[in-house]
């Protein structure tokens, strides 16, 4: 939400995907500290939850310096020298009138109405907004992405890899943090867009999976015969991450500020964010429990909601890059979904 917050329009999607793009470094962090030759053994693996301390630390030294974000001083705190004077430091010059004038704007229509809180996302005009940005968290999580991740290993391992399926893993993290990287320059190129990056994410996901679960099954039926299908299947799990990493990854985590106004951003990110973390604990917890009754057919089932959430995105879910909020919610209030709000 910050992110979004201080980020010119034309830099917003890029970057509100940094997050993500930290987030896949860590990852892959931990995946390298974790092997058994460096701190993933019986005894030292505690270790690993101690380097958690040093962003901390970092973050407490750094936080101070951070300008407080400008639409939220002006808005919500009234502190328009305050705002103009941050957003001066955040944009490296002196003529900030044209974005402090639209955060005006912004400003009176907030006031204008009264003030919201959680409850109020699922009433009137902030109801379809808030079903769009729940349904992309449960998108991100319900493709499959952390059993992918939780349990590489083991999926690679029934792949055949054997010993060699930890350093697989390794890959899929290098990739996801590479494929992240494109992510951020593509979701603001004037050629791509969220909307296409998240459709070629779904879909790609959506056939990844199945040929997960075909050369898995080819290699499970018969491990002396079919050996050669080990190596297909775990190719398509790197595909499945690469398709992630394009768009599904980042976009949900900054996409839903670009849904809503100052006054019910807040709230509409703690919503979004708590369903986004629900959905991770019940895909999480469910998987062992799945694999050992469906195996590998259990992909089918996160198939099964890839195939709908990409007709849902590309069916309901507006562009926002280079957009003002105003716009996109007006744009909504035309039509739930794009054949009629084109048609309005």
């Amino acid at each position: 939400m910050y992110l979004t917050e201080i980020s010119p329009v034309n830099l917003r999607g890029s970057l509100g995907s940094v997050a993500q793009l930290l987030v896949t470094i860590g990852i892959l962090f931990s995946q390298i500290i974790g092997l058994p030759q460096i701190l993933g053994s019986a005894k030292l693996w505690p270790m690993i939850f101690g380097f958690t301390v040093v962003p901390v630390i970092f973050q407490i030294l750094t936080l101070p310096m951070i300008p407080e974000s400008p639409k939220y001083n002006l808005i919500v705190k009234n502190r328009a020298e305050q705002a103009e004077e941050d957003l001066k430091k955040l944009r490296g010059k002196d003529n900030v009138k044209a974005e402090i004038d639209l955060m005006k704007e912004e400003q009176a229509k907030i006031n204008a109405v009264p003030k919201m809180g959680i409850f109020d996302l699922f009433s009137g005009d902030l109801l379809w907004p808030m079903i769009i940005a729940i349904l992309m968290m449960l998108a991100q999580q319900f493709s499959g992405i952390n059993v992918a991740m939780f349990f590489s290993t083991m999926i690679f391992e029934g792949a055949g890899l054997g010993d060699k399926a930890v350093y697989a893993t390794l890959v899929m993290g290098l990739i996801n943090v590479l494929m992240t990287i494109a992510s951020v320059y593509l979701v603001d190129h004037p050629k791509c867009g969220r909307v296409m990056l998240l459709m070629i994410g779904l879909i790609g996901m959506f056939f990844a999976s199945i040929a997960i679960v075909i050369f898995i099954s080819i290699y499970t039926g018969d491990q002396t015969n079919n050996k050669w299908a080990s190596y297909p299947a775990c190719i398509f799990v790197f595909l499945f991450v690469i398709f992630f990493a394009t768009g599904p990854g980042s976009i949900p985590w900054f996409f839903v500020s670009e849904l809503f106004t100052s006054g019910a951003r807040g709230a509409a990110n703690s919503v979004a964010a708590a369903t986004n973390w629900t959905a991770n604990f019940l895909v999480g917890t469910s998987f062992e429990f799945l694999n050992q009754v469906l195996h590998q057919y259990t992909f089918l089932i996160f198939s099964g909601f890839l195939a709908f959430f990409a007709f849902f995105t590309w069916m309901y879910v507006p562009e926002t890059k280079g957009r003002t909020v105003e716009d996109i919610q007006e744009e909504l209030a035309r039509g739930k979904s794009r054949f009629a709000r084109n048609a309005a």
